[in-house]
């Protein structure tokens, strides 16, 4: 299965990262993404503590608003931006939007010290001056990209930009945890401090942002405008119109929509950790710590698992695996919730995390799999754009009703139980969020080509690596009649399917005669590699394969459709020799190889097999011409490959037919007729019966 390759991946960021100008760019946007990740916890955790003594409403309005400050404009205003963008130098215009924000970021906390009553106002109208340099910020740093590296590394660059967005989230959250850590000390030490790791975490911005600012000051960027295809429609301000255009036409319409249901679960379940999260922690008795430890467990797991997402459960298929991600989000999500201590919540938030990174992934796997190439990049953006905006919205809207909810001490007889609004919010989108993921599931699944015999069976066989190989189901089975000829080289294969054929044909059959390999196109360029003497230098393993994708091919382009109209298909060969000769015959685990060629043949098991068994003396002796590769094998090898079919013969003896090929021809021709004339279909269709009654056929011998 083909997927993208992960957002920065190692060898696409060295790539792009050769170039100069871009790799201080990069360094640049590091700085300022650690920074601006910084400021949303400091800001969150500051509106916590300015608002300690209020009502748990306004405590967590506060903490909404400080999301929605920051979160929401990136979403709702960046397209109106975009035309002043292009009017601005884009160099002057990112330097000084590091520089702003820096300063206003620092003086939050100084506000605070000098003004105490003015500091939860001056808060959101610094974070919001903040958020709106950025939107100019944003839009030059986008325009200037395609000026600083080729076309054909823009796909690169623009992946590892949005790596680097999200990427540093974690490692934001992992520095302001570790300063939460020491708050106590910090706290004795400068008791003004009103949160010391917050405080510290805005100072820190300040630096961030000017030495972000001086390594953009240096650039030389030239000035001509980007074309708009450049633009990448996951960025920033394409957000919003990607996200309500509809996706007529591109595709499955109830595919799409599960995987647009189920991913906007995900990020909902995310995002309602990302807004209670702080008044939780605190619930919790975990502060700043542990919203910093829940902040970079969620959003860290997301990257591990956007990253080791499509390495995961292989043998799975991928709509069950979107599925099945989607719902477990939900579930640990409740969990998340329920629990009552801090570490066992972040462990729940980082499964979570990892949950839904792991959907996302698969998403835009099944997506570049199953939509048409013209329709991927609207249907990515839709995606992207769908579940940007519902996170944004849940962040904000979390806190909101947990502030609705309250918290609340509910007597329980001689104990008490605190019920917090974050915990009712936690449960209830949870709970929302599994019957949302249940139909997203259900919608992704309905017409899964890969869908086996259910979902237990394929989780467990995929957990133990093993693909569960599904067998024609009676019903389903073709109507036609499918034989196999067998044996040792010299045996008289081809012969006796001639005869086979010739007498199939005059009894009024369609028969198909074929052999493998060589029966397709690709299966005659197969042949002619397997055989060539000069070849000796293909592996055993090799060789396995190279016979499976002859056998794939074959069953796929010339049985199955044979057998679907009902005709009798005789084939020269099929998986008992790949079984012969590479399992006993090159001494190969015959368990692999039958799983190999099970899956190669979807499960198709033929009526009957002919084995002929010959001595490898006397069957090469029969030869005539020079030796293929596989004919010039040893005795040994060749004696070998007889015991391994007589060994299948004996496992199976319904399915085999096993005759002495040193007995005169016609005589075998009239067993291997007499074993036949019971399996053969009837040559006049169904349909035809009622006309036909009981008219004699006319034969003219």
């Amino acid at each position: 299965m083909s997927r993208p390759a992960s957002p920065g991946a190692p060898s696409e960021a060295h790539n792009v990262l050769a170039i100069t100008p871009f790799r201080r760019l990069w360094i640049s946007l590091v700085l300022s993404g650690l920074g601006d990740w910084l400021s949303l916890l400091a800001l969150v955790s500051l509106a916590a503590i300015f608002t300690f003594d209020a009502p748990a409403l306004v405590r967590y309005l506060a903490i909404a608003g400080v999301l929605a400050v920051k979160l929401a404009p990136a979403v709702l205003f960046s397209p109106l931006v975009g035309a002043l963008v292009d009017r601005l130098d884009r160099r002057w215009t990112m330097v000084g939007g590091d520089v702003l924000r820096g300063l206003l970021y620092v003086s939050v906390p100084v506000v605070g010290l000098l003004a105490p009553g003015f500091a939860l106002p001056w808060l959101f109208i610094a974070a919001l001056l903040a958020e709106i340099v950025e939107l100019l910020w944003t839009g030059a740093r986008d325009s200037a990209i395609p000026n600083l590296v080729p076309r054909k590394l823009l796909g690169q660059a623009d992946r590892l930009v949005l790596f680097t967005s999200y990427g540093t989230a974690p490692a934001a959250a992992l520095l302001f945890a570790a300063l939460a850590s020491v708050s106590n000390v910090l706290g004795a030490l400068v008791p003004s401090l009103a949160s010391p790791e917050a405080d510290i975490a805005l100072y820190l911005n300040g630096l961030l942002f000017l030495a972000a600012a001086a390594l953009v000051a240096g650039l030389q960027i030239p000035g001509h405008r980007p074309a708009k295809d450049t633009q990448s429609p996951t960025r920033d301000a394409r957000i919003l119109p990607s996200a309500v255009r509809g996706l007529r036409g591109a595709g499955d319409p109830v595919l799409l929509r599960g995987l647009s249901l189920g991913l906007v679960t995900t990020v909902v379940a995310v995002g309602a950790v990302i807004g209670v999260g702080r008044l939780h922690a605190e619930g919790l008795e975990a502060g700043n710590a542990g919203f910093g430890m829940l902040f970079a467990a969620v959003l860290g797991g997301m990257g591990l698992g956007a990253v080791s997402g499509p390495r995961i459960l292989k043998l799975l298929g991928r709509r069950r695996l979107f599925g099945l991600t989607a719902v477990g989000a939900a579930v640990l999500l409740l969990f998340t919730g329920a629990v009552g201590d801090m570490v066992l919540a972040a462990v729940l938030a980082l499964a979570l995390g990892v949950a839904a990174g792991m959907a996302w992934a698969t998403a835009l796997g099944v997506v570049t799999r199953e939509v048409e190439e013209e329709h991927r990049t609207a249907v990515h953006a839709h995606l992207n754009g769908a579940a940007r905006l519902a996170l944004v919205a849940t962040a904000v809207l979390a806190p909101v009703a947990a502030g609705l909810v309250g918290d609340h001490a509910l007597p329980l007889g001689p104990l008490t139980y605190d019920l917090r609004g974050s915990t009712v919010v936690l449960t209830v989108v949870a709970l929302l969020g599994v019957v949302a993921a249940a139909v997203a599931h259900r919608q992704v699944n309905r017409d899964d080509p890969e869908a086996g015999p259910g979902l237990l069976p394929e989780l467990f066989a995929a957990l133990r690596g093993v693909e569960i190989t599904e067998p024609v189901a009676e019903d389903d089975r073709p109507s036609g009649a499918f034989i196999v000829v067998e044996g040792g080289e010299g045996a008289g294969k081809s012969t006796q399917v001639r005869e086979l054929t010739v007498w199939l044909r005059d009894q009024g059959f369609e028969v198909v005669s074929t052999r493998q390999p060589g029966a397709t196109k690709l299966g005659m360029r197969l042949r002619a590699l397997l055989l060539d003497r000069e070849n000796s230098h293909i592996t055993p393993r090799a060789e396995v394969l190279l016979y499976a994708a002859d056998k794939a091919d074959h069953v796929q382009q010339e049985i199955l459709p044979a057998l679907r109209r009902g005709a009798v298909v005789i084939s020269d060969r099929y998986t008992d020799s790949l079984l012969a000769y590479q399992g006993a015959g090159r001494d190969l685990a015959a368990s692999d190889i039958g799983d190999i060629s099970a899956w190669a043949v979807q499960g198709l098991v033929p009526d009957l097999t002919v084995l002929l068994d010959v001595r490898p003396e006397e069957g090469l002796s029969r030869l005539g011409g020079p030796a293929d590769r596989i004919e010039s094998e040893s005795v040994e090898f060749h004696e070998r490959v007889r015991r391994g079919f007589l060994d299948l013969a004996r496992k199976d003896p319904d399915r085999y037919l096993v005759l002495d090929s040193r007995e005169p021809r016609e005589k075998t021709t009239r067993e291997i007729q007499k074993r036949v004339r019971a399996l053969l279909p009837d040559p006049v269709p169904s349909g035809s019966e009622a006309v036909t009654g009981m008219i004699p056929v006319i034969r003219n011998d």
